[in-house]
């Protein structure tokens, strides 16, 4: 063995034959073109590798149009990749780019303009590796203009940067301005839609007390979470801490942030176990001496369970369900958005809203059940009723929306209904509005008694249907999950072999040269056993049966252009036989040429090449036993072997033509 030193040490690289399938985050948006469409993915995979995809739909006549993703471009970064987000560039057309975090020390703005990929900036901010006091763990960017861009380390410290356009249009990005807080632990980040004032970004967190103070707090468990506005004053170039809030849902962990400026009242959902909540600095505060404003101080609202869950939950204490990642989807129509959620079990959840007459506070919020999916990482809605999962494990689907109007169809419940039976339990206990509101949402009975609440009342209404205040039918609070999908349609897949919990390799198909790769896949519903096998992939395209066994087969590449960047491609495949040649037509099927398109179809062919070089086109030449044969422009001419000589080999390429005789003579055009 070969000591290495520590020169040749540095010189090593690992380089994986196959990128991983596991995907760490995904987003969508127009990166490629200035479509406003939001139908490309972009997505960082665990080993360094970002890819784009492409949303596309084929549509043939009589036929459904199919929809899949299609490999756009695919871009090594040699790093590990920890998070990224969609800015959207003021002044530069409708079209976005990516800010992404890494390992490596720095935040990373990569443009995707043509399908290339392409570092517009790489800015330095701290030491190379993932550390909780280092940044690169949570990314936010300013919605409205991409004005700024928020980077996050797990504690303490946060970074914001302004970023800006030259007077040749070229993205520029600032020294970074930092918003340290100590004692502080970042759970996300979000950037809100502010309009065009101030950028404020809404970050989710917990200030832990010193050693001391949190002995005599009475543990971790005491410290609250809470949510609070970091606002870049554009004007004065710093940022401060603008407005915070503590949230009572209890285990909070997600953000997303609503639609402002106009278009919605801004503001941020924190999700965490069993609640919904929605936090803005403009919802007003409880006032002491009116009972109605103390009931409506917290926009809270309560998913739908399992109805296994509610069955259990009499025998003891139930287990709280977890919301894990949501989006925000604008609608076409000014001022209507939604949201989907999805929880660690892979129930998926339609949240709407309904908003006052100027779209500038939040009434109530409505949570409807609407499929049941494998756990993901992140859920991407395009603008054409599409949404992408990158599955946490096993491959990550494409899915259609066949019904999204589901409100009192399937398991609803209302922040009303929510908020009505934490005033009934404030009421009851006596206590502070306060006190009593953190008792009954980090109460895990009180999710579960509010859907059996809602089903008494369901059932207690003595053949009337119509028990709501607006004269329609309460909706049930309980589900019971399918296999099938009932408001989603699968259209496409990206495979994943992520994670693999078992490998065996052997030979166990029999007849086969290379062993093959058994390997288990996945987790519960959605595990798989998957075999592979050496080499590339082939994709059969067109089967034509032949008259008999062929000696030889060439292809004949067609015209090429001269601003061309690709290689033409096959035009026509010649077949040969012991007496005779076959020439067929390659287009969208493949079918036989009539007469043989200008070539001998009389005798075997040794030898097809096109003539002629970039943008020109110089024919077909076809060597056979009996001569050299050149087809162009619809007129053949031949040269016929001498004597009783025959061609015995030959090759040929676009500008030269090699034969050799019987006799050992060889000849050269």
């Amino acid at each position: 063995m070969t000591s290495l030193n520590h020169e040749s040490a540095l010189k090593l690289l690992d380089i994986t034959l196959k990128p991983s399938g596991a995907i760490v985050q995904s987003a969508i948006g127009d990166f490629t073109t200035e479509q406003s469409l939001q139908n490309e993915i972009a997505v960082l995979r665990t080993g360094g590798t970002m890819e784009l995809y492409r949303i596309t739909v084929e549509e043939d006549d009589g036929v459904d149009p199919t929809v899949s993703l299609k490999l756009v471009t695919r871009m090594e970064t040699r790093s590990i990749l920890r998070c990224m987000t969609v800015v959207r560039l003021s002044g530069g057309g409708k079209r976005d780019v990516l800010a992404v975090g890494s390992d490596s020390g720095c935040v990373t703005v990569i443009d995707f303009e043509g399908g290339v990929g392409t570092v517009l900036h790489n800015s330095e901010f701290g030491k190379v590796g993932c550390r909780r006091s280092t940044e690169g763990q949570y990314i936010a960017s300013d919605p409205r203009g991409g004005r700024a861009i928020l980077i996050s380390a797990v504690e303490k410290r946060k970074l914001v940067y302004v970023l800006n356009r030259d007077s040749s249009g070229k993205p520029t990005i600032a020294s970074p301005l930092e918003a340290h807080r100590s004692r502080t632990i970042v759970l996300d980040v979000v950037g809100l839609d502010n309009g065009y004032d101030n950028p404020i970004f809404g970050v989710l967190e917990m200030q832990y007390p010193d050693m001391d103070g949190l002995e005599d707090s009475g543990g971790a468990a005491t410290v609250e979470r809470e949510i609070a506005y970091y606002e870049l004053d554009l004007g004065l170039n710093h940022v401060v801490r603008r407005w915070a809030k503590n949230v009572v849902v209890p285990k909070s962990n997600v953000l997303a942030a609503l639609p402002g400026g106009g278009d919605g009242p801004g503001g941020v959902l924190v999700c965490g176990e069993n609640f919904v909540e929605y936090l803005h600095e403009t919802i007003t505060t409880s006032n002491p001496n009116n009972s109605t404003q103390q009931q409506q101080q917290r926009m809270v609202c309560a998913i739908p369970r399992r109805e296994i869950e509610t069955t259990r939950a009499d025998g003891g204490s139930p287990k709280p369900t977890l919301i894990q990642n949501i989006t925000i989807h604008k609608q076409k129509k000014r001022g209507k958005f939604f949201a989907l959620l999805q929880t660690e079990l892979g129930d998926v959840y339609k949240l709407s809203f309904l908003l006052s007459s100027e779209r500038d506070a939040v009434l109530s919020m409505t949570i409807s059940y609407l499929d049941t999916l494998p756990v993901s990482k992140d859920l991407n809605v395009s603008k054409k009723g599409m949404l992408f999962a990158s599955g946490e494990f096993g491959e990550h689907g494409l899915y259609q929306f066949e019904r999204i109007d589901i409100e009192g169809v399937t398991a609803t419940i209302t922040s009303r209904q929510t908020i009505a039976a934490s005033a009934a339990a404030a009421d009851s206990s006596g206590k502070t509005l306060e006190d009593s509101e953190y008792e009954f949402y980090h109460d895990e009975r009180s999710a579960i008694k509010l859907c059996l609440d809602i089903e008494s009342q369901r059932e207690s209404g003595d053949g009337n249907e119509e028990n709501n205040d607006d004269g329609t039918k309460i909706p049930s609070a309980v589900f019971t999950p399918c296999n099938k999908l009932k408001n989603l349609r699968k259209v496409d897949a990206l495979q994943s072999l992520s994670p693999a919990i078992g490998i065996m390799v052997g030979e166990l198909a029999g007849g086969e040269v290379s062993p093959q790769i058994y390997t288990l896949c996945g987790r519960g519903p959605t595990s798989t056993l998957r075999i592979l096998r050496h080499g590339a992939a082939v994709t059969e395209l067109a089967v034509s049966d032949l008259p008999g066994t062929p000696g030889g087969i060439f292809t004949i590449a067609g015209q090429s252009t001269s601003d061309s960047t690709t290689p033409p491609h096959d035009k026509y495949i010649i077949v040969s036989f012991k007496d005779a040649t076959l020439v067929l037509s390659v287009g969208t099927t493949v079918e036989e040429v009539k007469d043989g398109g200008g070539l001998v179809t009389n005798a075997p062919t040794l030898a097809c090449s096109a003539l002629g070089g970039e943008g020109t086109d110089g024919g077909i030449v076809q060597v056979h036993p009996g001569g050299v044969r050149h087809y162009h422009s619809g007129s053949a001419k031949q040269w016929h072997c001498p004597g009783l000589s025959r061609i015995h080999v030959a090759s040929a390429n676009t500008s030269q033509v090699l034969i050799a005789f019987t006799g050992g003579q060889i000849i050269y055009f």
